[in-house]
């Protein structure tokens, strides 16, 4: 009898959603919606439709519903191929906001019944429903992860776990340490300041220093390698972003493997990486050579030339007073860009020092109107600050460029062309 309840229990759910899909289905504009409830029937019926994650392949291995195909939302149109035109298509991200820019592409290709999966795979796991995994990076697995396979995994992620960071610096990673005043250092660790690679003019010293060769010298006497992976630690309670910045720059000038580590030097004490008093050795010379990347970053006249765009979303880095037109750090004029919205950085970490959850800091971002199709510009005072922002939203698959000229060079530029507004 039981079983029969089961089969018939089943049936009704896979009815229910028939009638959904069949109601809806000549719905073109907008997605229906299609409950959890429904869901988990046909995929223990045996009869789900294609289940589409639009998140990117990290988020899809740490875990996903049963099933599910994952193509990234800006991947869709060159992928079109993999999702069957005949029947409908449930979609989903992680709170929705992927999906209508995925929902879109796949209404152009010719493909409109779609259905989004009421609440998204947050509801999904707050209600214990059934994940698929296949993180390499996942806890219990992790030790069987090669050293390379661990560095590849950097080419998209500018910030990793302390255990993460471990396993790379015992497989012979240089280790950056970005603070200035410490008693102790961590085994290795190499101290860099990001003004080594900056001038020393009063307003562009924000910018990297535009001199590959004297670049290349210095990142080299550093011990930094190509392919070598480099990892990047501050203190992120007491800091300014300093490791985002570092890890920033190396992307910029062209090195694929760097990544800063989420709750800096305490965390990685406490995955077990050694500490000694004082400095270390200088470490043998590496082979790095400046391949400049102006993906992650812009320029004054480039930013200047863009304002007002539709899509481009200006972030203020700095503190709510500096926003307001407090010069407190050697700004010529107060004020910030206009039409920029402010965003402190340390506003996306905790108490801890680590960063605030995926979801919250999506949240936070889109309620200041920002999705992942934003176009978005990060700045500060001398780019040390947005650089720190720039390196989480691209983990987090934003599109955004650091202006690391920011306020220095901003404000000590010709007001009718630069101007600033003020609260």
């Amino acid at each position: 009898m039981g079983s029969m309840y089961r089969q018939g229990r089943k049936l009704l759910w896979a009815a229910c959603l028939c009638l959904q899909l069949a109601a809806c289905g000549a719905m073109a504009e907008t997605s229906a919606p299609i409950s959890q409830q429904a869901l988990v029937a046909q995929i223990e019926a045996g009869t789900a439709p294609l289940i589409l994650d639009v998140r990117t392949a990290e988020e899809y291995e740490a875990g996903h519903i049963p099933g599910a195909i994952n193509i990234h939302f800006r991947e869709i149109g060159d992928r079109i191929d993999e999702i069957a035109h005949g029947g409908p298509v449930v979609v989903y991200c992680e709170r929705g906001i992927r999906v209508k820019i995925a929902e879109r592409t796949l209404r152009d290709a010719g493909i409109t019944s779609i259905f989004h999966l009421e609440g998204d795979i947050s509801q999904w796991r707050k209600n214990n429903l059934p994940l698929e995994r296949n993180n390499l990076f996942s806890e219990t697995i992790k030790a069987t992860v090669t050293a390379p396979e661990l560095a590849a995994s950097l080419e998209n992620r500018w910030i990793i776990s302390a255990p993460e960071a471990k396993r790379l610096i015992d497989q012979g990673a240089t280790l950056l340490d970005t603070r200035k005043l410490a008693l102790t250092r961590l085994q290795g660790a190499v101290y860099v300041d990001w003004r080594q690679f900056s001038p020393q003019q009063a307003t562009t010293r924000g910018k990297l220093l535009e001199q590959d060769a004297l670049l290349t010298q210095q990142l080299q006497q550093m011990g930094i390698s190509k392919d070598r992976p480099v990892v990047v630690f501050a203190n992120p309670p007491g800091g300014w972003g300093e490791d985002g910045r570092i890890v920033w720059m190396l992307r910029t000038l062209g090195h694929a493997q760097v990544a800063m580590v989420d709750g800096g030097f305490d965390a990685l004490v406490d995955a077990g990486v050694s500490v000694q008093q004082g400095t270390n050795n200088a470490p043998p010379s590496g082979d790095f050579v400046v391949e400049r990347n102006v993906t992650w970053e812009i320029q004054q006249e480039q930013l200047k030339a863009e304002l007002g765009n539709d899509n481009l979303v200006v972030i203020d880095t700095r503190e709510a007073r500096e926003f307001a037109g407090k010069t407190p750090y050697g700004e010529q004029r107060g004020g910030h860009v206009p039409g920029a919205i402010n965003l402190y950085f340390k506003e996306f970490l905790g108490q801890d020092g680590k960063l605030l959850s995926q979801d919250d800091i999506h949240a936070k971002l889109l309620d200041a109107g920002i999705t992942p199709d934003s176009q978005i510009v990060v700045y500060c005072t001398g780019g040390i600050r947005s650089g720190w922002l720039a390196s989480v939203l691209v983990t987090l698959d934003y599109q955004v460029k650091n202006y690391a000229g920011s306020m220095w060079e901003w404000s000590a530029s010709p007001a009718d062309s630069y101007p600033l507004e003020m609260l």
